[in-house]
């Protein structure tokens, strides 16, 4: 029986504009820690942020690019995607800010609400269309809440986000 030798070759990262941190390697064995703490200090990033904006984050995912890399599965690429939702704050303020996370506004919500109502369209299955109108009354209290400037505990709107994703 004839044994191949490991291959765990060194992987560089960049790291975008304006990115906090530090654009060091890794090896492909260490890449998602590497990476993942990487995008984890970006989330905090923008937490801290958010709360210093008085706002708070309601939805928030980091998602890894993972290959294969030698022998080993590796994270060669990593994003953090965040929605903040900052009460008294006016759509023109949204536009100006230089906040790379997205924002939570009635128009996310009301895009998310059109995609599902599309989907309720033509699908067939009663579970499924009772699942998606489920849904779909989840999201428009939410963007009633967030129209009437209501404040709701940060796991709520977590979750109702989490529910529709």
């Amino acid at each position: 029986m004839k044994v191949s030798a490991i291959s765990n070759p060194m992987l560089g990262y960049k790291l975008d504009p304006g990115e906090p941190g530090l654009s060091h390697g890794a090896p492909a064995s260490r890449s998602v820690l590497r990476v993942l703490s990487q995008e984890l200090s970006n989330y905090y990033a923008f937490e801290r942020k958010a709360q210093k904006e008085g706002g708070y984050i309601i939805y928030g995912g980091i998602y890894l690019d993972l290959r294969k890399r030698g022998s080993f599965l590796a994270a060669v690429a990593g994003k953090t995607r965040v929605w903040m939702y900052i009460p008294g704050k006016n759509d023109q303020d949204r536009e100006n800010s230089e906040n790379e996370g997205l924002k939570v506004d009635t128009r996310h919500v009301s895009e998310k609400i059109r995609q599902l109502q599309l989907k309720l369209q033509i699908e067939e299955d009663p579970v499924k269309r009772e699942e998606l109108e489920r849904q779909i009354l989840m999201l428009e209290i939410a963007k009633n809440a967030l129209q009437f400037g209501m404040s709701f505990p940060k796991y709520l709107l977590g979750i109702l986000f989490d529910q529709t994703a």
